[in-house]
């Protein structure tokens, strides 16, 4: 066999379905999550050198599978729950991005490290992996279930939290391994940064509330504030082009392709102001609903009477294009962003033995102090009951790509922390990826109320077997086989 650096990208290509097939297969057999093997295989079938540590091409449809993964998401999200979601994650994302940095930076300070490197290894430990959260939930079926809704809105908080947080700290850091003041974070820099947060916000806002809605309304109340005046105003204007006509175009022969455009679209949109795209496709995903894909044409049918007369049917299309969306976010193209991920972990057992000691103390405190941290604060600021709680809790524990650029910055470029860093906090974050899926299979009988745990005189668990929802058909088939499988005589 010819060494990983002669194989071509058709090769690579092979190598990755191959273990995506694989890992999906086994998943089914085990009843465990794709997630996890797809990371495994992808750590060990790089240290065997038949897959690359790093080739572009690979990592930028890797980078479309996380876009695609939660613009499918936002599909299947309800907006009004999403908002009430966001209005009760405000504490959670700002006590479970707290704490994490506490254990990075407490864990670094235990371990002899200085200020500076302390400081980066509790920003490593900051950002949630939320694409990786909700795919291991989604797997489970349970990325419709409340706790799911307050991971994500969280999740988008921790996101600018973070963002935030990097951009001010990075450059101070910098500055102070340098030993001068130059290329500081300066208060231009700091509010520029808030600014494009704002910027983002403000553009999403608007194309959810104003430019995709198609509803004008007749005349503008008497004592009409700003709101309701832009809004009558843009409606009236985007209503000959709304997204339902855009949508529909030739009877939706292309509305799959559109509907990738439009996540596109909002996925520059947060590029360009410092998030990660898959960011604004999950908003563009939140936005759109069934009701747009509605499409009204005519047809010749035979009435009582005997005679041929035309009538307006409905044709539905929504299903078509949320089949053809899936199939490449969760089957093609995103598989391929967490075999990239394992990726990421090189072995060198030297080096990884003397890690050893700080990766176990760092990956336990960050377990401790996040989980708990998200649970307390779920349940006190945010109002969740102690088994949505938990599930909140261990869905946070994934660590996002943002981790990986900060440990880039650290090592790679300015070489602030030495290799045995590195290869901890690199491995720190291999291990808390592979904990979220294990965690959360683990938890959901207790999250369902079909196990039964209690602490310290607390019921984490749901304490009776969770009602079956109407409205959601794959939720129901899942909760009727957690049934059968726990209480098989009822």
């Amino acid at each position: 066999m010819h060494g990983s650096e002669e194989f071509s990208i058709w090769e690579y290509s092979a190598i990755i379905f191959v273990v995506v097939l694989v890992s999906k297969l086994i998943s089914k057999k085990t009843g465990t999550v794709d997630v996890l093997w797809l990371i495994v295989a992808g750590a060990v079938l790089t240290n065997a050198g038949l897959l690359p540590k790093h080739n572009e091409f690979l990592e930028t449809i890797g980078e479309w599978g996380i876009v695609f993964i939660m613009f499918a998401l936002g599909l299947e999200e309800d907006l009004g729950r999403f908002a009430q979601g966001l209005k009760r994650s405000i504490g959670i994302a700002l006590i479970g991005a707290a704490f994490p940095f506490v254990a990075g930076y407490g864990t670094a300070t235990l371990f002899g490290y200085g200020h500076n490197s302390a400081m980066l290894w509790g920003l490593t430990m900051t950002a949630t992996a939320v694409s990786l959260t909700m795919m291991s939930l989604r797997s489970d079926r349970m990325h419709r279930s409340t706790a799911a809704t307050g991971i994500m809105t969280a999740a988008v908080i921790d996101d600018v939290l973070s963002l935030v947080g990097v951009a001010i700290l990075i450059p101070i850091i910098l500055v102070s391994s340098a030993g001068d003041s130059a290329g500081g974070a300066t208060f231009g820099g700091i509010v520029w940064i808030l600014g494009k947060v704002i910027i983002f916000f403000a553009i999403t806002l608007f194309m959810g509330l104003v430019a995709f809605p198609e509803r004008v309304p007749k005349e503008i109340p008497a004592q009409a504030n700003l709101y309701q005046k832009v809004n009558h105003m843009f409606s009236r204007a985007l209503a000959a082009m709304g997204v339902r006509r855009f949508l529909m175009v030739h009877s939706g022969e292309f509305t799959p392709l559109i509907m990738l455009f439009i996540a596109m679209f909002l996925g520059v949109i947060a590029f360009e102001l410092g998030f990660h795209p898959a960011i604004g496709a999950y908003f563009a995903g939140l936005f759109l609903h069934s009701d747009y894909f509605i499409h009204t044409k005519k047809k010749k049918i035979t009435n009582e009477e005997g005679e041929i007369v035309e009538t307006e049917v409905k044709d539905q299309t929504f299903e078509g294009a949320m089949h053809v969306i899936e199939h490449l976010s969760f089957t093609i193209f995103g598989p391929i962003f967490f075999v990239n991920l394992g990726g990421k972990l090189v072995f060198d057992l030297d080096v990884m033995v003397q890690a050893l000691p700080a990766v176990a103390a760092l990956f336990t405190a960050v377990v401790l102090l996040q989980v708990t941290s998200a649970c307390l604060a779920a349940r006190y600021t945010g109002g969740y009951r102690w088994h949505e709680g938990v599930m909140i809790g261990l869905g946070m524990l994934g660590r996002a790509e943002l981790a990986f650029i900060v440990i880039n910055i650290a090592f790679v470029q300015h070489k602030i922390i030495d290799v045995s860093q590195f290869y901890t906090l690199m491995f720190t974050a291999f291990l808390l990826n592979v904990t979220v899926p294990i965690s959360l299979k683990w938890w959901k009988p207790y999250y369902l109320g079909f196990k039964q745990l209690s602490l310290f005189g607390v019921t984490l668990s749901r304490p009776e077997p969770a009602p079956v929802p109407q409205d959601m058909p794959e939720y129901s088939e899942m909760m009727a086989e957690e049934r059968r499988r726990y209480l098989p005589d009822s």
